[in-house]
């Protein structure tokens, strides 16, 4: 049901989305009433899901074939759990920003000539990619991933790794992690399709990428 979903989506076929969504919402109800659906933090649609939901009218409202009421918010919230199980090999539109860092990590007893003395630092070339098929890169997602790529870009200079998040920031794969953790709670969206890949040449350290590819 997810595959088809994704497809519809692609073709923008909403008549075949909608369908597909419904079919969802219904067999939770049915087979799986104790499965919660809740909104996800930060999606307007959502809170505008939510809001609607509260103001549902008889006269105006969508019914399932045998009658019963559909919930806007609840129905929504199918749409994420589609959006989390569909298949991610399907085609899709990539939006990719790349900024550098200059970072100190902080090496007791490291003589001042060290690479990883205090007063040197390293380079982190840090790039920042999401992928979503072409109806859910949206205008307000790629401008929202922009300006948080860009206040990264501002509060990641000349700054201690040990001083960023909680302070167990000691590798690539380290600094990786929590960039990604930062930007996916802005864009509210799948963290499969979101990945961070730093690299740090002039310190010797290999590439990182979070998630680990599979």
């Amino acid at each position: 049901m997810a595959d088809a979903w994704w497809t519809h989506g692609i073709a923008d076929d909403r008549v075949s989305l909608r369908a597909d969504e419904l079919a969802l919402y219904k067999h939770l109800l049915d087979h799986h009433p104790g499965v919660r659906l809740a909104g996800r933090e930060g999606c307007r649609d959502c809170e505008a899901a939510v809001a609607m939901s509260r103001f549902a009218m008889a006269d105006t409202a969508m019914y399932l074939k045998d009658g019963r009421m559909v919930d806007p918010a609840r129905l929504h919230f199918v749409h994420h759990l589609l959006e989390q199980t569909a298949d991610l090999d399907q085609p899709a539109l990539t939006s990719s920003h790349t900024f550098t860092a200059y970072l100190y990590h902080h090496a007791l007893g490291a003589p001042a000539h060290h690479v990883c003395s205090p007063d040197r630092g390293h380079s982190y070339s840090i790039t920042v990619q999401l992928q979503a098929p072409p109806r859910l890169m949206t205008d307000d997602r790629t401008a929202a991933l922009k300006t948080r790529v860009a206040e990264l870009q501002r509060d990641l200079q000349y700054r201690e790794l040990d001083q960023i998040g909680d302070g167990a920031m000691a590798t690539p794969s380290d600094l990786a992690r929590w960039v990604h953790t930062a930007v996916a709670a802005r864009l509210a969206v799948p963290d499969t399709r979101l990945s961070i890949r730093v690299e740090a040449p002039d310190a010797g350290l290999g590439p990182a990428v979070y998630p680990p590819p599979q």
